[in-house]
């Protein structure tokens, strides 16, 4: 049996590495790029290459919906600059035309006025679906949809996040991120808006991934290839500095294991950009046996030892580690310590959570 991720991605190809293969539109092929959220980018190769056919409607459909999220995108930038509420966009916008299951908005303002700046948004047509500690839901009400509890879609839903946190513990500092900030012009709006530099998503990127989820999804793959292209050896140097000084190298690690094991399998080599990261990475090894023996799947589990020693690994940093003393004091409730347990241990709960909808 063909292995979809090793056969999706020798159709596709990376900006690192030309396509292995001709693109076949496939309906198996384009629901496993679907649930690895690169859906729109491998019917975007059948497309240039004239061999869409069957799947032009879910082109259209996916096209649409691109271009509602970035509308529903800049609408949010203007509301928050109008207010002088200090933000970034991560997790959303990536290199490559992609459709997110809603779009992730970092707050980076004083945490004495979160609360403040999602009362504000909610002045502004905002409508707040699910508030926590840590993050504010709002759908858009301005948009032309109905709210769903399922984020059917996606592309009005906005996380509006206090902090990157696992629960209470924050893997990210803002008090950093709020100075790697940089405008990103978005298709079709004469405005920028903010988004992070490329070294600081991937960062953002590996560590959502193994600690948020336990799952790495080819869409990360392929964020990491298209900002690996545009990087020179300098920046992917100091992408690795980066990774260190926030604590974050057994996640990047583990998403190097994995995509080095993918392009072997996919390409039959590794490129000089990827191979010079992970020559300051290293392999993670048991993560490497993890990978080959679910036969290259993706989405990718990792182990639950590699959650642990990425989440101990944070605990280097300082507001890690007061997250870490705040998480430890809601679990004497003991209702709350059976469902962290739960998400930390359960495959089952780490699919669920990470579908693209």
């Amino acid at each position: 049996m063909i292995n979809k991720s090793i056969q999706l991605m020798k159709q596709i190809g990376t900006p690192l590495s030309d396509p292995a293969e001709a693109a076949v539109e496939n309906k198996e092929l384009y629901t496993f790029a679907f649930k690895n959220n690169i859906e729109l980018l491998y019917l975007s190769k059948l497309k240039e290459m004239g061999k869409l056919n069957e799947l032009e409607d879910e082109y259209n459909m996916l096209k649409r919906r691109e271009h509602d999220t970035l509308k529903t995108i800049n609408r949010l930038a203007t509301v928050l600059d109008k207010h002088n509420i200090e933000h970034a966009f991560t997790k959303t916008l990536r290199p490559y035309s992609g459709t997110p299951n809603d779009i992730d908005c970092l707050y980076l303002g004083s945490l004495d006025d979160y609360e403040k700046a999602g009362d504000i948004m909610q002045t502004e047509d905002y409508r707040l679906t699910a508030p926590n500690d840590m993050q504010y839901e709002f759908f858009d009400e301005l948009a032309d949809d109905e709210f769903s509890e399922l984020k059917s879609g996606g592309r009005f839903y906005i996380d509006f996040y206090r902090e990157l946190a696992a629960d209470h513990m924050p893997y990210m500092d803002s008090g950093i991120l709020i100075n790697q900030r940089i405008d990103a012009a978005i298709e079709g709006y004469d405005e920028p808006v903010k988004v992070f530099k490329k070294e600081h998503e991937m960062i953002i990127l590996s560590l959502h991934s193994i600690v948020m989820h336990r799952i790495i999804p080819l869409e990360v793959i392929y964020t990491y290839s298209y900002y690996l292209a545009e990087m020179n050896d300098d920046e992917i140097i100091s992408l690795w500095n980066e990774t260190k000084a926030n604590h974050a190298e057994i996640a990047m690690r583990t998403v190097l294991t994995t995509m080095n094991i993918l392009y072997s399998e996919a390409f039959n080599s590794i490129p000089d950009k990827l191979q010079l990261l992970l020559s300051l990475s290293g392999i993670h090894k048991s993560e490497a046996k993890n990978f080959v023996n679910s036969d290259h799947h993706m989405p990718h589990i990792v182990n639950l030892s590699t959650f642990v020693t990425s989440v101990f690994g944070l605990l280097r940093g300082k507001r890690s580690r007061q997250g870490f003393i705040k998480e430890l004091f809601h679990m004497l409730n003991p209702v709350f310590a059976v469902e962290v347990i739960y998400h930390m241990i359960s495959k089952k709960y780490a699919i669920k959570h990470s579908e693209h909808v």
